[in-house]
């Protein structure tokens, strides 16, 4: 609503801006409920990216260890793996 107030220095009268809403969450959660509130999707690889870089060297050795050990076992040189 608009007002009008009066200034004791002035006779000038000012008006106001009408003031506007800031939020409403009235609502908002049977909305998000009703398709569900689903989980973030996981990858089987999640990403090394900010990981410890000592951790990272060692994880790449290993990994090339490991299949390694994983073609001698497939080609009959190791018994098991």
């Amino acid at each position: 609503a608009l007002r009008q107030y009066h200034t004791a220095k002035s006779t000038s009268t000012t008006v106001a801006m009408a003031k506007s809403k800031n939020s409403s969450q009235h609502n908002q959660s049977k909305k998000n409920h009703r398709n569900g509130i689903k989980k973030p999707k996981t990858h089987r690889y999640p990403s090394l990216k900010g990981t410890d870089p000592k951790f990272r060297r060692n994880h790449r050795h290993a990994l090339h260890g490991t299949m390694r050990a994983l073609k001698e076992v497939k080609e009959g040189k190791r018994e098991s793996a």
